[in-house]
């Protein structure tokens, strides 16, 4: 294995969980299938570059990319991704982050194995940006017993993502601090 810088980029499906405890079956399994669509056919339509590589976590789907192989900024680029989810009627939280990843020589990380009767599915070796995508995630949630938390749907910058993006903010900007890493807000 070798380790390389890399972008993350984490489009997350907001209201997840209201739409599945407030809809009934078919609705929410409609508005689980249309975020995938959405997702996928944007990926499709709007490649990020050569080598990059997606996992659908279910609630939200994760792109990593080496850094240096993305067509254009992945700011940009998930800029136009969050629009399309925008425009289907999805409220998201979107992630870029960046940082270090582990990958293998030659070839990809994903495999499914059997430990027992457990089927084991790795999608990625230990990597920086899809941590802190998930940190951001998680942070943008409410918590139910203290409504002064959760950053609420928005588009979120890891500020390593802005130094490797080269990207200065004009005025000092509120610095979001979860699990140890820094974000700032980049739109609503």
């Amino acid at each position: 294995m070798i380790d390389e810088n890399a972008f993350g980029v984490l489009f997350s499906h907001f209201a997840i969980e209201e739409e599945e405890y407030g809809l009934d079956r078919e609705p929410f399994v409609a508005r689980v299938r249309a975020f995938r669509r959405t997702v996928r056919t944007a990926l499709g339509e709007l490649p990020l570059g050569a080598g990059a590589a997606a996992m659908d976590l279910g609630h939200a789907v994760y792109v990593e990319i080496a850094d240096g192989d993305q067509e254009e900024s992945p700011l940009g680029w998930a800029r136009k991704v969050r629009e399309r989810l925008t425009e289907a009627g999805f409220e998201t939280v979107c992630v870029i982050t960046h940082g270090g990843r582990w990958v293998e020589e030659g070839e990809g990380s994903v495999s499914t194995e059997f430990v027992g009767d457990v089927g084991l599915v790795t999608v990625s070796h230990p990597s920086e940006p899809l941590r802190r995508a998930l940190y951001a995630d998680a942070a943008s949630r409410l918590d139910d017993e203290d409504e002064a938390t959760g950053w609420g749907p928005g588009l979120y910058l890891d500020v390593e993502a802005m130094e490797a993006l080269g990207i200065r903010a004009r005025n000092a900007p509120t610095i979001l601090r979860f699990a140890g890493s820094d974000f700032v807000r980049a739109g609503s």
